[in-house]
């Protein structure tokens, strides 16, 4: 209060009586007789613009950065939210990747012992039925073996005869030639 006191009083003694002997050379601003009534009004115009920007301006500005800082912390929520909503899907993805790879592997596993175990079992069905027609053979074989045996010892016989038949005239029996032959 006694500041503006001080300047009321500057500003209401004329400044001339301390520029008494300065002539004004041109700019009037500069002119030291006009100082304590632009000193005023510059006191008067800053306090207008300082209470104008304290009541209006900077509660204005205020309001509009505290806004702000709640929309940025809202939206890093947000994207806080979003991010972990996003790591969970991806964890859920994951795990489904992974516990189907397990079910494919389980099941290509499954598929390759069903395949061996029938792979095995036609095995042992064609080795039965292989060594049955071996055997089956075998008798065929054996059979027409003493078959053909018989015949070549008829025949041979029937040879035999009709060849000695021819040189000699009593023809010996069977069981002689038999015996001779072997």
């Amino acid at each position: 209060m006694k500041q503006l006191f001080e300047i009321a009083l500057l500003t209401a003694v004329p400044f001339s009586v301390f520029a008494e002997g300065q002539q004004s050379a041109g700019l009037p601003q500069m002119d030291i007789s006009t100082f304590p009534s632009q000193i005023f009004w510059l006191v008067v115009t800053f306090s207008i613009l300082y209470v104008f920007m304290w009541k209006f301006a900077i509660p204005n500005l205020r309001n509009t950065i505290e806004e702000r800082k709640d929309k940025i912390s809202e939206d890093i929520n947000e994207a806080e939210k979003l991010k972990s909503e996003a790591e969970e899907i991806l964890n859920k993805y994951e795990s489904k990747i992974s516990s189907s790879n397990y079910d494919a592997q389980k099941i290509i596993a499954d598929a390759r012992n069903l395949s061996d175990e029938y792979i095995e079992k036609i095995k042992k069905e064609n080795e039965i039925k292989i060594g049955s027609l071996i055997e089956e053979s075998n008798m065929r074989i054996a059979e027409q073996e003493a078959k053909s045996k018989n015949e070549i010892e008829r025949a041979t016989l029937e040879t035999i005869k009709s060849i000695s038949s021819k040189f000699i005239d009593k023809i010996p029996s069977d069981d002689d030639i038999i015996k001779k032959l072997n």
